[in-house]
């Protein structure tokens, strides 16, 4: 540590001689005349510890100890103001020493000096690595791409790194404004705790729903993350592309707590990190999916328009024959056409494309087939359970058509001779399988084999037959292509059953 170089700056003539009789190699002592032979000592570098009292310049050295970088052993006389010489060695280095009447104290000196001079060193080593830390924090703070940001208990800025000029901003100006200066006024409502707050009062949110906040003052679970907010040019005039929005940020911030003399006692710290090409890149995702889906849509309301256009031609052919049986399968091709339009059509009138909403498509299907058939008419009513399900396209169309089939069967052929009734067409959930029922209390298939419970000869309804095979090895053919299998039950009426997976294979 090398030898200690103490001025002494107190007591009498006497007191000083006692004091350069001190036999100790590790001090080297000098006896200062006056103040500015001290300062002169302290600018030269020539002193580390000083020892005086309150006789040394009548006192005024002493009370103002707190101002020379040097530390300090006062010297105190029995009976001394034990206030005033707590005051004189504020300095955590400083200490102060009783003079005794024998003189006692005079050996404990070297062991002090020596204490307050290795309390300064250690002090200096310490408050030397703090401000190397510090550096170095703040040089990371410097070199990080994203805003840093910290605000006092009241949302104003306390600190800003450098990366705040990328937004037209200059971080010492923004010292001491609100944090609202950089955010959208719209934004503003949104995270501020003193907008926020006020609506959570008396709820209990917990971390999952608790309010992001760009002035957060949480910490832990509740801290704010992944916060997205539209940040302002501090120079830039408004970008047209996105209006008085330059950029956007997505903010973490806890809560922070602050020095004693920075106002309020918890405050923010906080990162921005600009995701402005991120959001414009999903902007241009978002926009070109809604244009996709327009065509689609289109596409979609062309194909029913189409679909539309062929079963009209046929409608206008039927009419052009004679034949009842030649008719009936020109009618059995429009409602299958229909069937098919009706696919289209349901998508052309959805939000979402991603599939078929079954129980709205199965309820016009078997309007529309109860009109073709005369159905209300005859006294036969019907019934579509189908909430919730939404089927591919690819799987629709088929079930469509199946079911166009099996209802159609139904109203020409289980309610013969007036014959009053229901039928049922549903879809079931069987777990990882969809079931599709179509259902009557009619005769039965047996029973609709015999044409003469058709009535008339020429009644369309007998043409052709679903129980003929036709009808049969269209639903059979149809039930495969969706990978199902189906069943059918001759009691109390027609049930026919397709057992289809819900993941096409």
């Amino acid at each position: 540590m090398g030898v200690i170089r103490v001025l002494y700056a107190a007591g009498d003539e006497a007191e000083r001689a006692a004091v350069a009789a001190i036999r100790d190699e590790s001090l080297e002592i000098a006896f200062p005349s006056d103040i500015q032979e001290i300062e002169a000592r302290i600018a030269a570098g020539t002193a580390d510890v000083i020892v005086t009292d309150f006789s040394f310049a009548a006192g005024g050295f002493a009370d103002w100890l707190s101002l020379w970088p040097l530390p300090a052993v006062l010297l105190v006389n029995p009976g001394a103001d034990p206030v005033r010489a707590e005051s004189a060695v504020r300095d955590e280095s400083g200490i102060f020493l009783l003079r005794d009447a024998g003189g006692e104290w005079l050996r404990y000196l070297p062991a002090l000096v020596r204490k307050v001079r290795n309390i300064r060193e250690s002090i200096s080593r310490h408050n030397a690595f703090l401000s190397i830390t510090e550096r170095q924090y703040m040089n990371l703070l410097q070199a990080i791409p994203d805003i840093v940001y910290m605000l006092d208990g009241d949302g104003n800025f306390l600190y800003l790194n450098e990366s705040i000029r990328s937004l037209g901003w200059d971080p010492s100006k923004l010292i001491g404004q609100h944090f609202s200066k950089i955010l959208h006024p719209d934004d503003v409502l949104h995270v501020s705790k003193e907008f926020v707050l006020d609506r959570y009062a008396g709820t209990v949110t917990g971390p999952g729903q608790a309010p992001k906040l760009f002035d957060e003052r949480r910490s832990g679970t509740r801290m704010t993350r992944n916060l997205e907010v539209r940040l302002i040019h501090g120079s830039r005039p408004a970008d047209p592309f996105v209006g008085s929005v330059n950029a956007y940020g997505e903010v973490s911030s806890t809560g922070l707590e602050l020095p004693e003399h920075q106002s309020l006692r918890v405050g923010t710290v906080g990162i921005i990190r600009d995701i402005t090409h991120r959001k414009e890149y999903e902007l241009k995702l978002e926009n070109a999916l809604a244009a996709k889906e327009i065509l689609l849509k289109e596409i979609h309301h062309r194909v029913k328009n189409n679909l539309q256009v062929v079963s009209s031609l046929l409608n206008l052919q039927e009419n052009a024959v004679n034949d009842d049986s030649v008719r009936g399968v020109f009618l059995e091709c429009q409602t299958q056409i229909q069937s098919m339009a009706m696919v289209h059509e349901q998508l052309y009138r959805s939000m979402d494309l991603e599939g078929v909403e079954m129980e709205p498509y199965l309820e016009r299907l078997a309007d529309y087939l109860s009109g073709i058939y005369d159905a209300a008419y005859q006294g036969v009513e019907y019934t579509v359970q189908a909430p919730g399900v939404r089927l591919d396209l690819d799987t629709a169309i088929p079930l469509g058509i199946i079911t166009n089939e099996l209802v159609s069967n139904s109203f020409k052929h289980a309610f013969p001779g007036g014959r009053r009734g229901k039928v049922f067409i549903g879809i079931h959930d069987r777990g990882s399988s969809w079931e599709l029922e179509v259902s009557d209390d009619g005769v039965g298939f047996s029973a609709s084999k015999d044409r003469s419970a058709c009535g008339a000869e020429h009644d369309r309804r007998c043409y052709p037959s679903f129980s003929s095979g036709l009808g049969t090895e269209l639903v059979s053919a149809l039930a495969s292509q969706i990978k199902g299998s189906e069943r059918t039950i001759d009691e109390g009426g027609a049930h026919t059953y397709i057992l289809f997976p819900k993941t096409p294979g």
